[in-house]
């Protein structure tokens, strides 16, 4: 172990600093895009369980959210997302997370992880736009879809989605306030999706503008 380490050391000494492309600004969507096409990868590093957390924070306390924080990060996994912890100077201001449709990747700000309340709904809201990302067909494409009728959203997330979001993102986006704020309802979806494979269709009932999309793109037969 000794001489691997040396070796290590040595080859460090030896070779140039491999840096990150250049961004014009951190803290934008300049930096945060870089991250998200993983050009930019210094300070970002993939996490498996909540354990992870309490080593980057130890005076934080994640008993009480690991149980469901886990289990939503290995329904990821099982779909193929992968959660990154990454530092604040990727994201915009006030920005705790990011889900990548085209990466399928999920990026947790680190300023927020230290706050086991705010990790666990953040993880929540972006693994439920993952579950948005499946239920328009695949992950593997860029279009998500509302997993349940709108009227069905409490108004209060309703409200939250106007004041935060432009009308286009509202549909997806109040959907995912509700779910971030819901103990096991991203949960509860994202075993669905497991369970059928990629297809929750096939438990969850469709709106009937997804099921159009659906079935236009052979997803649905007819």
């Amino acid at each position: 172990m000794k001489r691997l380490a040396a070796v290590m050391s040595a080859l460090m000494l030896a070779s140039p600093v491999m840096a990150d492309p250049e961004v014009r600004e951190w803290k934008t969507l300049d930096s945060m895009g870089c991250m998200m096409v993983r050009d930019c990868t210094n300070g970002v590093d993939a996490i498996v369980s909540v354990n992870a957390l309490a080593l980057e924070f130890p005076y934080s306390n994640y008993n009480e959210i690991k149980v469901e924080a886990n289990n939503i990060i290995d329904e990821l996994q099982l779909m193929g997302v992968s959660v990154y912890l990454a530092d604040d100077q990727y994201f915009p201001r006030g920005h705790a997370g990011v889900y990548y449709t085209v990466g399928n990747n999920f990026f947790m700000n680190k300023s927020y992880a230290d706050d086991p309340v705010m990790f666990l709904q953040t993880l929540r809201h972006e693994a439920y736009h993952a579950a948005q990302d499946a239920m328009a067909g695949t992950i593997n494409n860029n279009n998500i879809a509302i997993i349940y009728p709108e009227e069905v959203v409490p108004a209060a997330y309703v409200l939250m989605a106007e004041i935060a979001y432009p009308p286009s993102a509202r549909p997806w986006e109040q959907e995912a306030k509700w779910a971030g704020a819901t103990p096991n309802m991203t949960l509860e979806v994202l075993r669905v999706i497991n369970r059928t494979g990629g297809e929750p269709w096939k438990e969850i009932e469709p709106t009937p503008m997804t099921r159009e999309w659906l079935e236009n793109n052979g997803f649905i037969n007819n």
